[in-house]
């Protein structure tokens, strides 16, 4: 059962969030977003709001109860198997050759592969708050947030933020923010939490492009995102982000419900032509270029 200070510190997450949304409906999602941003204080209040609750679903977290495995553990668990224990990034290219194959008319000439890989995972947690995978031996992580709670978390708005092709791969800092990050560098990239904040289709669209940008082919996109229901009360939502992923050149490799929040992996297909053909088998009539969420449909009394 919840505390009474769990209970505060969500509602201003939830505050936070219904503010940003009643912006949106009355300006826009661009004019909003601007304005939301510069509203420091509530910047500040959300992400020591964030960085307290993190603390209490970590500690509470059980078999049974709250987010079943944490999302952290989730997450590391997934990347540890993915490219390491279990190799699933090699099960996955074949599957994907063959498939290719398979086609008429299509090669694997195009296809773009994980040459080596590294000592550690380069990860990018985007709206990190507390770089909650920094201690993970395995990652090297860029951790980037609009409000950081931590020393460790660079400022940086990711909608804002360039994506450049580098020789030397590096963050580039301009008035002590992230300016520009170096293009197909990461081999994961994370949006946990974050989707949901962003306040339009169009926006979290503009997300998940750049994170195309800035993953390695065969990188995977990690998204965490809350849900309390039923596995199949959003499902059309589900499945219209996989269609639409899948235009992007993303194929759904993972997904697992659990009870407060539902887990994905995206890999970057070899060739976005996968992912692609995909998504033109696979789309029913009423899917679009879409990343929606059910808040979208959220009204509020005046």
């Amino acid at each position: 059962m919840a505390t009474e200070e769990h209970k505060r510190l969500a509602n201003i997450i939830k505050s936070c969030h219904d503010s940003l949304r009643i912006l949106t409906k009355q300006y826009g999602a661009e004019k909003a977003w601007q304005e939301h941003i510069k509203d420091e204080q509530r910047l500040q209040e959300y992400a020591e709001a964030m960085h307290k609750l993190a603390n209490i679903w970590e500690n509470n977290t059980t078999n049974q109860d709250l987010m079943a495995r944490s999302r952290v553990k989730w997450t590391i668990e997934y990347c540890m198997a993915y490219f390491f224990s279990e190799r699933i990034y090699l099960e996955k290219r074949l599957r994907e050759q063959r498939l290719l194959e398979s086609w008429e008319g299509f090669d694997c000439g195009q296809c773009k592969y994980l040459e080596t890989l590294p000592e550690k995972i380069h990860v990018l947690d985007v709206g990190s708050c507390f770089n909650p995978f920094g201690k993970s031996q395995q990652f090297d992580v860029t951790a980037i947030d609009l409000c950081p709670a931590t020393d460790d978390v660079l400022k940086g708005d990711f909608l804002k933020i360039q994506i450049q092709d580098m020789l030397n791969p590096q963050i580039v800092l301009e008035d002590k923010e992230v300016c520009t990050l170096p293009a197909a560098y990461y081999e994961c990239v994370v949006f946990s939490l974050l989707l949901e904040y962003i306040p339009s289709s169009e926006l979290r669209l503009q997300c998940c492009r750049k994170a195309y940008e800035l993953l390695k082919y065969e990188g995977i996109l990690i998204i965490i995102t809350p849900d309390s229901q039923h596995v199949g009360k959003n499902a059309a939502i589900m499945k219209n982000w996989r269609y639409t992923m899948g235009v992007l050149g993303f194929s759904r490799i993972r997904f697992e419900k659990l009870p407060h929040i539902t887990c994905m992996v995206f890999r970057k297909a070899s060739d976005p032509r996968v992912a692609q053909r995909w998504s033109e088998l696979h789309r029913e009539p009423y899917m679009e270029l879409t990343i929606d969420i059910p808040q979208d449909n959220k009204t509020f009394d005046d």
